[in-house]
Formats: C-alpha cells, structure tokens, sequence
C-alpha cells in the first residue's frame, strides 16, 4: 500500500527557484517556477530517508501545467534557502539550451505541415515523458502521514463528541452537527488534494500537448510500450482510447 497513517511513501516537493524551459501545453519556451520532488519513506511519522532519485519538477508560469526533468540537467551543489526561491535561477547544462531549439524547431515544421516521422514520435514521447511521474502519483502521495492522522483524529473526535452529545441530550441534533463537520473536513480535503495534486489534472494538459499533433492510437502505444521497458507505471496507466476521446472532447472548446 503507497499510503497509511503507519507505513507512507510521500512525494516532497521543495521550491528552489525558476527556470526556463519548453512548455508543452504552450507550445513554446516559458518561464517556470522550479521545485525539486523526492519521494521519502516515513514509518510511525518518521522520515526514513529517501526513496530513489529526486527531479525537478517544473510549473509553467503561463498555463500552470507541471512538468518533470531530471535533476542533473540543472545541476545545484547547495540548495538556495527558501526565501530564494523567488528569485534563484540555477545555470542549466548547455543540453537544456539545446532540447528547447529542437522543441522550437519541431513546432515550425509542424505548423508548417514539413514534420518527419521521426520527429512526430519524438514529440509524443517527449510529451508523455515530461507528464509520466505525475500521472504515476497517488492522489494522497503529497500528504505526510502526521497530517492523515491528525485528520484521521480530527473525525474520530467529532463523532464521539456527536455521539456524546446526543446521548446526554437525548437530541440527535448534536450527532446531525457532527456528521455535518465531518462532511466539512472531508470536503477540504478533496479540495486541498484537487488543488495541490496534479494527478487529476495531467490528462488535461497531456490531451492540450497532443492535440496539435494528432497521434494515432498506434503512437501512443508506441510511447507507452517505452516507457514500460523504462519500467514506468504510466506505461500500464495511461490508456490510448482514454487519452484519444479527451482530446477529441476538448477540441470543441479548443475551436
């Protein structure tokens, strides 16, 4: 299990700065706020240290959309203190400068109806790539487990409340009060998860990036069949019909 009170997999995420980067909802080269995620374990609420490598996890100025690169393409020996973050702007490897021209350049042959083949896949994989980690993560994934089990007794206290309540008044209105407060924390909680969670949100900004290009389902299988020799979740998780329909959905509204 990814997620309990007792034993937690937990996705922190630290601001470090901003950046600049090919922002594939855009369609162009944007500003960023730049972050690094890492995935720590915790056991009884203790940190145990952490699990596997961190990223970089980037949120694009204009569309908000959050993408993912590698840590080692904007290399930091000491991260910057967290009143920095606003302004610190790590030197990204000259291999940044690069992908984002051959981004730029894919798109005029695009637009221009002179894409090749090779660079149609590259542009899906490059997509599904940059979304792969967040469409992997868990909807809790960004909670840490003190926080569960503060909630968790949060609830448990107003239903004995209610409960007593009710049973020294004889009135069930104070156990009506208590249900109606446990909806209410309930409900910030499906709104801090909607709000701070990507996870719902990536196929939106998956089925924007791809529509454009209009890929055939064979494509996308294509993309998926890589990343799970890369052995990455979404490979098994992203479906192809599913993405396909999204984008056939939206292009109304995109019209």
């Amino acid at each position: 299990m990814p997620f309990s009170v007792f034993s937690a997999r937990v996705l922190c995420v630290r601001p470090i700065g901003v950046t600049s980067d090919f922002c594939p909802v855009c369609r162009q080269e944007r500003r960023f706020y730049l972050a690094q995620a890492e995935r720590k374990r915790f056991f009884l609420c203790f940190d145990q240290g952490r699990d596997g490598h961190p990223h970089h996890e980037l949120t694009c100025f204009v569309c908000q959309c959050k993408v993912e690169r590698p840590a080692a393409d904007r290399p930091i020996e000491i991260m910057p203190d967290a009143k920095d973050a606003g302004t610190y702007e790590p030197t990204p490897l000259p291999i940044v400068r690069t992908r984002i021209n051959d981004r730029i350049a894919m798109e005029q042959a695009l637009k221009a109806g002179k894409l090749t083949e090779e660079q149609r896949a590259e542009m899906i994989r490059h997509t599904m790539f940059s979304f792969a980690r967040i469409y992997d993560e868990e909807p809790l994934e960004r909670i840490k487990p003190w926080v569960l089990l503060l909630i968790l007794f949060t609830l448990f206290s107003l239903c004995a409340l209610g409960a007593f309540g009710m049973h020294r008044s004889g009135s069930v209105m104070s156990l009506v009060a208590a249900i109606g407060a446990v909806g209410v924390v309930l409900a910030a909680l499906s709104y801090w998860v909607t709000t701070h969670s990507p996870r719902k949100r990536v196929r939106t900004w998956l089925a924007k990036a791809l529509m454009p290009i209009e890929p055939t389902r064979e494509e996308i299988r294509r993309a998926r069949k890589e990343m799970q020799a890369s052995r990455i979740k979404a490979g098994d998780r992203i479906r192809s019909e599913k993405v396909l329909a999204k984008i056939e959905k939206m292009k109304p509204k995109m019209g």
